[in-house]
């Protein structure tokens, strides 16, 4: 299949080798009723000598006009449908000043709306959303899908400014991957202006509209949320907001400036709460993060970490996602190890623990990475570097082991300090510093790795770690390595594992009631996590009325949703009829797949509950995004 291509990236038509978007002007109505997108795209454009078209990436998109904003007059231009990738949209380009002066910049605009199964924009009817009576929008662009809800050069070899005039319903509010700069009422319409003026790749242009409630944190934070979530939500980020300060100084500290301006939160519905969106100056985040005690962090590093793995340093194409990816595994969980070391440590206040601690909580996620790259179907798996030719990135990248390539990073980092301390983490930041708001590939990377390490040793190091084998090979279970620091559990998971296994084997017939329901401290999150977990793998063993116990001591009907989850679970596991109830409407409430699909799977193999669980389905499906009712629909056995 010939999807007439571009050289530089598989999955795009654009050529920005002879004609480069560098700044996008959205002006957009959004149309709740008719769930779409209208108005116009004002692109920019740097063209070379020979160059009299630009190829743009279309899906779906339909296209009124296309005119030179210079003088008004129309363009001529033409959509080639070429498959999945969506269609070739080619514009003929303005015509030079005069015959004697090129011009390498022109301006067209584009006058489209998108239609309403828009695959990028999911529009949550009222039901979907906290309050149930007012709509709320959300951009998800999948990596390819930019394409579906404004037109572009919709590669990551192309990254560009923008602008964006986003007229609303009175009462809602925008969020953008960018700077506000002025909000104003025009008749019965908000509008809201934004600006952002370091170049993105379009996956990168992210918007979300709706009923939100504003709050100020600090100069440079503002939480969005709905008016069911504003009061915890400004609860929970007035107590933890220097945590997420504290991760951002140690990310700068790796990687140099933060080069981005804002550092907004945006809550999200409950029934999108599982997306994770990549985006400069605001983090999407799932109401359920705004319960606990801050020591379950993954996503807010992660986040963090993508305003360089990603957002500043990009890769060139979906074939080197791991420059983005892996790097953006290595630096968070380095994040998160140092944060979740400093949180510990406070609670301890014990000096000569501090290095125990941090060695721990390093080793735990180094593990739990591992393990993860362990689950992976292996037969399925490409490697770090795979051919996607014909393939949909969003559904390929799946199989290929991005926890592989922080196996790399990591080793690399080891194999280099073993002799000499301390040189990674400032190559980091060369390296950001290096390749600042450009898009690259592997061979970028390995060519700056040889001149920055340009010792003789270093050399040799580099050369005897065969880059080509981690990069080009399958992963096979054999290639997982065990790190001489990673062998085995942590101390800190074996204090977790051996209360649980404790819980398992005491008899509470015979026995008096363990000491540590007296004297054990009270865990952090992570590690009732940990404890949760060591439970699940002897669920047989246990009781209800050690589970109920167990309860009273460690309070695990709260409202982290995480632990909640494998405490609702467990109780399922061992058959408590009375959390049955508690279980659906937690699933019902927290309609995403990451909750919803193993509580309702548990209970459908618990036949006696198999009718409520169905039920309870049925009831609720109005809410859920069609994604989870599809697969809901499979797990209950009603398709």
């Amino acid at each position: 299949m010939d999807f007439s291509r571009s050289i530089i990236d598989p999955h795009s038509f654009a050529e920005p080798e002879l004609a480069r978007v560098k700044n996008t002007n959205l002006e957009l109505i959004v149309d709740f009723d008719n769930k779409v997108l209208k108005g116009k795209a004002i692109l920019t454009i740097k063209r070379k000598p020979l160059a009299s078209e630009i190829i743009l990436d279309n899906l779906k998109l339909v296209i009124s006009s296309v005119t030179n904003v210079l003088d008004g007059k129309p363009l001529r231009h033409r959509i080639v449908k070429c498959s999945a990738l969506g269609s070739l949209f080619c514009v003929e380009l303005p015509p030079a000043v005069d015959i004697y002066t090129f011009n390498p910049e022109c301006k067209i605009q584009i006058e489209y709306k998108t239609t309403e199964n828009s695959p990028a924009l999911h529009w949550l009817i009222p039901a979907q959303t906290a309050d149930g009576k007012h709509h709320f929008l959300l951009s998800h662009n999948k990596l390819i899908y930019a394409r579906a809800w404004f037109p572009c050069q919709d590669t990551p070899s192309v990254k560009s400014t923008y602008t964006a005039n986003i007229s609303v319903p009175k009462n809602y509010r925008v969020v953008m991957s960018a700077i506000l700069n002025n909000e104003y009422e025009s008749g019965e319409l908000n509008v809201y202006e934004f600006h952002q003026m370091n170049p993105v790749p379009s996956h990168a242009v992210i918007i979300a509209v709706g009923l939100l409630e504003k709050t100020k944190l600090n100069a440079k934070s503002n939480i969005f949320a709905e008016s069911k979530f504003i009061r915890e939500s400004i609860d929970t980020f007035e107590t933890n907001f220097s945590k997420i300060e504290r991760m951002l100084e140690i990310a700068e500290s790796m990687c140099g400036s933060y080069f981005w301006e804002r550092y907004d939160i945006c809550v999200l519905p409950r029934s999108i709460a599982h997306f994770e969106i990549e985006c400069p100056c605001v983090i999407f985040i799932p109401p359920t993060l705004l319960y606990g005690d801050f020591t379950c962090v993954g996503l807010f590093a992660r986040n963090i970490s993508q305003s360089w793995t990603g957002n500043l340093v990009t890769c060139c194409n979906y074939e080197n996602l791991w420059l983005n990816k892996s790097f953006n595994i290595f630096i968070s969980r380095k994040i998160e190890s140092e944060l979740l070391t400093e949180i510990l440590f406070s609670e301890r206040h014990k000096a000569h623990i501090l290095p125990e601690i941090k060695h721990d909580i390093k080793n735990f996620l180094q593990c739990e990475g591992l393990e993860d790259l362990r689950k992976m179907e292996f037969d399925l798996l490409k490697c770090l570097k795979p051919n996607l030719t014909n393939l949909l990135p969003y559904e390929a990248t799946k199989y290929v082991p991005y926890e592989w390539g922080c196996v790399l990073l990591t080793h690399l980092e080891y194999m280099l300090e073993i002799k000499k301390s301390s040189v990674f983490e400032p190559f980091l930041k060369s390296y950001f510093l290096k390749f600042a708001f450009k898009s690259i590939n592997t061979q970028d990377w390995i060519k700056y790795l040889y001149l920055y390490f340009s010792d003789k040793k270093e050399k040799k190091i580099l050369y005897d770690l065969t880059l080509g084998k981690w990069l080009y090979d399958i992963v096979s279970p054999l290639m997982v390595p065990l790190f001489p620091s990673a062998s085995g559990m942590t101390k800190w998971e074996t204090k977790c594992s051996d209360l649980a296994d404790r819980w398992v084997k005491w008899n509470c017939k015979t026995d008096r009631i363990p000491p540590m329901l007296i004297d054990e401290r009270h865990p952090c999150d992570a590690e009732k996590i940990i404890f949760l977990s060591s439970l699940h793998t002897s669920y047989e063993s246990l009781t209800i009325h050690k589970l109920r116990l167990i309860s009273c001591r460690y309070a695990f009907d709260c409202q982290n949703a995480k632990i909640r989850c494998l405490w609702l679970l467990l109780c399922i596991k061992v058959r408590w009829v009375g959390k049955v109830e508690s279980a659906l409407y937690f699933a019902s409430q927290n309609c995403s797949p990451d909750y919803a699909c193993d509580i309702f799977q548990y209970l459908y193999e618990w036949t006696e509950m198999r009718p409520i669980a169905i039920k309870t389905y049925i009831y609720n499906k109005g809410k859920m995004l069609y994604e989870t009712k599809e697969k809901l629909a499979t797990i209950l056995h009603l398709n």
